[in-house]
């Protein structure tokens, strides 16, 4: 790290982390860390075990989307706990969920109203897929996320806190719909058809058995008015990529299901569409959006609001 950047502007924050790395013998080590302070290159952690020097570890915050792998700088014993310094590396990126809390049911892929017994059962599975000692598939980060979702809906007392708390952020329209991309003439109303597809793919996806989304709904979440929505559905119908229920919910077809899928990757709009509201695996950047990258993650780091203090 460069001498300037040591000096970056560092906030005091008391965040809960996991952070994972792996051992000698190349085991999976993991612990529940604070952070110290932050800043837009890196950070300092109260750890209660040492980790080696030059050792690249993944964070995973406790309460938000930041998900980033670091590199230990120094190690210094404090007391029976440790201090250790962190900078953030080039790969350090947003989890494909917006700012602000997880949503755990997306991490997990199951429905809201999933019970009990198919949250562990869905745990279990996945977990043992992506554990760190599973050769072929062990992937930490998506193991972290899985844990922590785990840990949040398996308690009633927390799954039915973090719904509350959900009920309260999901009153307005999805935010990626503010954009004049979704306005503007003809441009605008193709990528209207795109919204009303991701939304209906990402509920059946989400919850097949209750597939469809009235028309209401979808002005809500895509805060346009009924008269703007029309006409994509007529097409989407018209196309057979949307069919109507008895009643008179909206819900995707499998021709829809189809071409969403066959789509996606080619167009930049509908990618953000269906992983804007889901998880998906993390996805390394490339290195031309490497410091963009590392900038969006300092700034969900200093979210909080925290004195100033210069290093």
């Amino acid at each position: 790290m460069k001498t300037s950047e040591r000096r970056d502007e560092r906030r005091v924050v008391r965040a809960r982390y996991t952070v994972a790395w792996s051992g000698p013998g190349g085991q999976a080590l993991s612990a529940e860390v604070t952070a110290i302070d932050v800043s837009n290159t890196g950070m300092r952690i109260d750890c209660p075990q040492a980790i080696p020097q030059g050792a690249t570890i993944f964070v995973q915050a406790k309460d938000s989307a930041f998900a980033g792998n670091g590199i230990v700088r120094h190690c210094t014993s404090f007391g029976e706990r440790y201090r250790i310094g962190l900078e953030f590396c080039e790969d350090a990126k947003q989890c494909g969920a917006p700012a602000g809390e997880m949503d755990w049911y997306d991490v997990l892929q199951i429905s809201r109203q999933a019970d009990s017994d198919t949250i562990q059962r869905v745990y279990r599975i996945m977990a043992a897929r992506f554990h760190p000692d599973n050769p072929e598939t062990g992937d930490i980060e998506t193991f972290l996320l899985l844990t922590n979702a785990y840990e949040v809906l398996a308690d009633p007392d927390k799954r039915a806190a973090y719904d509350a708390a959900r009920a309260g952020q999901n009153t307005g329209p999805d935010p990626i719909f503010e954009m004049r991309d979704f306005v503007d003439g003809v441009r605008g109303e193709r990528n209207r058809r795109l919204g009303v597809l991701s939304l209906l793919y990402n509920q059946r996806r989400m919850d097949p058995e209750h597939p469809g989304i009235s028309l209401l709904e979808l002005e809500k979440r895509m805060a346009f008015p009924r008269e703007y929505l029309v006409f994509s559905v007529w097409y989407l119908r018209s196309k057979q990529y949307v069919t109507v229920a008895d009643n008179s919910d909206l819900a995707l077809t499998a021709e829809g299901a189809d071409w969403v899928e066959e789509n996606t990757s080619d167009s930049e709009i509908l990618s953000k569409l269906i992983s804007g509201g889901a998880w998906t695996s993390p996805v390394r950047p490339r290195p031309d959006e490497a410091k963009k990258r590392q900038a969006q993650v300092a700034a969900e780091m200093l979210r909080i609001e925290a004195p100033t203090m210069t290093v």
